[in-house]
């Protein structure tokens, strides 16, 4: 017995101390629960109560930060990759322009250090005041910097038009050619017709114009549904529980077919994030004997982002996942059929081999591991993974430099009140000199006629 248990001690203490070393991890989410951005069900009771605007809620922020909860399990509890307290040279977080992913990230870094925030120096109170007449410093949060201990990070985000990163698809405006193309595809137009009894129901039990719908007008509508379910918002009494699961079941892959139906598009839109993401490897390795490096880059996105990179990871396809729809045979085994709902996350993992020290990838989805490079491996070599991603990149500058983009920065009102007036009044001033030289003409001419007139007299008489 006393045999056994020396043998299996020294199996574990065998394979803990050559385990393979974690070494730097990625990721890329999309938002938490949030209100509706579309005006259709239910809309006078969205705008009336100020909800129509794609803010993140309660739910959305929960969401989040168990999402981080999660994070701070595996990567600082179990694999011990980053520090307990917050360390700015570990961790970088970027972010869309946008409220919604901001306060995602935000949420989730607390989840990932709640209640684990900075105390203040011992200095004086009249330092941890502003300069501001009758400003005091707290007195009943103790040593803490900020109530209940927070811990604030910083959020990079880039301008809309220059985010190329996480907006490739909104910059380029070949974009919407494809977008055009893929709406009157074979691929589409079977999904269309196998849909008509459903779209059908749908019309019928919410009182539509079947005339004036479609699949992706039906996307609009999952999307208010689910903004009500998550939020607890009012759901129409009419749509029974049957339309709402084919509706579903339609509404997971309109996006992919859509903004992703073919490779190329994958493709270009996707290359500007693989940059980034490669680049943050490179480094790693290249940067591996420097002490308090980044262990961790964030992007907090949207659904549109997470629906494009994992197609780009071939984890899923709009040829799959209207395969599934239409009852066909499957060829992608990996393919993801389901909707990249709030939250939804791909994380890449940077791993050091302990033997032979070569370095490979692991992939999470929704915290799953993935199989990867086409094979039926959870593991990938980096050197591989990355040539596979190079293989498939495009030059995004070169493909969508052709045309003016589509995105244009917003003009404020007032700026636009004042251009308006300012053209009025020229043009009054202009209408008003020409009127005066008019008139002086017209008494010039006058006053010449009588001058010639007077003239002729003279030379009469």
């Amino acid at each position: 017995m006393q045999i056994k248990i020396a043998l299996i001690l020294s199996i574990i203490l065998f394979e803990w101390s050559n385990a393979d070393k974690l070494l730097f991890i990625q990721a890329i989410w999309r938002h938490g629960s949030r209100t509706p951005v579309n005006c259709n069900w239910n809309c006078e009771y969205f705008l009336q109560n100020d909800l129509l605007n794609g803010e993140l809620t309660p739910t959305g922020m929960r969401q989040h930060f168990s999402l981080g909860q999660w994070m701070k399990k595996r990567y600082i509890k179990d694999y011990k990759l980053l520090n307990e307290t917050y360390n700015a040279s570990e961790i970088v977080v970027y972010s869309t322009d946008v409220n919604r992913t901001i306060m995602s990230a935000m949420s989730n870094l607390q989840g990932m250090y709640s209640n684990n925030g900075p105390n203040i120096p011992n200095v004086s109170d009249n330092y941890l005041i502003p300069p501001n007449p009758g400003a005091k410093s707290p007195t009943d949060i103790g040593q803490s910097a900020i109530h209940y201990n927070l811990q604030i990070l910083p959020i990079h985000m880039k301008e809309a038009i220059t985010d190329e990163g996480l907006l490739s698809i909104l910059i380029c405006p070949k974009g919407y050619e494809m977008f055009s193309q893929n709406m009157e595809s074979n691929l589409t137009m079977n999904v269309i017709q196998k849909a008509q009894n459903t779209l059908t129901q749908f019309c019928n039990e919410m009182n539509i114009d079947p005339l004036e719908f479609n699949i992706f007008t039906l996307t609009e509508y999952m999307d208010t549904f689910y903004s009500c379910i998550y939020n607890d918002y009012p759901m129409p009494s009419t749509l029974t529980q049957t339309t709402f699961k084919q509706a579903d079941s339609l509404y997971a892959l309109t996006i992919a077919l859509q903004l992703y139906q073919t490779w190329q598009q994958i493709s270009i839109f996707s290359s500007p994030f693989f940059e980034s993401l490669l680049s943050y490897f490179d480094s790693a390795l290249n940067q591996s004997q420097i002490q308090n490096q980044y262990k961790y880059i964030i992007y907090s996105a949207h659904d549109i982002n997470v629906q494009l990179i994992a197609s780009a990871l071939n984890f899923t396809s709009a040829e799959c996942m209207a395969q599934v729809y239409l009852g066909q045979e499957v060829n992608n085994k990996n393919c993801i059929y389901t909707y990249p709902g709030f939250a939804s996350n791909i994380i890449w993992e940077l791993w050091q081999d302990d033997i032979s020290h070569d370095h490979y990838i692991k992939i999470l989805y929704n915290g799953t591991e993935m199989n990867l490079c086409n094979t039926d491996s959870k593991q990938c070599s980096y050197q591989l993974f990355k040539q596979l991603i190079l293989n498939q990149k495009y030059d995004f500058q070169k493909e969508c430099q052709d045309i003016d983009p589509i995105i244009q920065q917003k003009v404020p009102i007032w700026m636009t009140t004042l251009i308006i007036i300012f053209l009025v009044i020229f043009l009054a001033l202009l209408f008003y000199i020409c009127y005066l030289f008019r008139q002086l003409k017209q008494k010039n001419i006058k006053t010449l006629n009588e001058d010639q007139r007077n003239l002729n007299q003279y030379y009469d008489s």
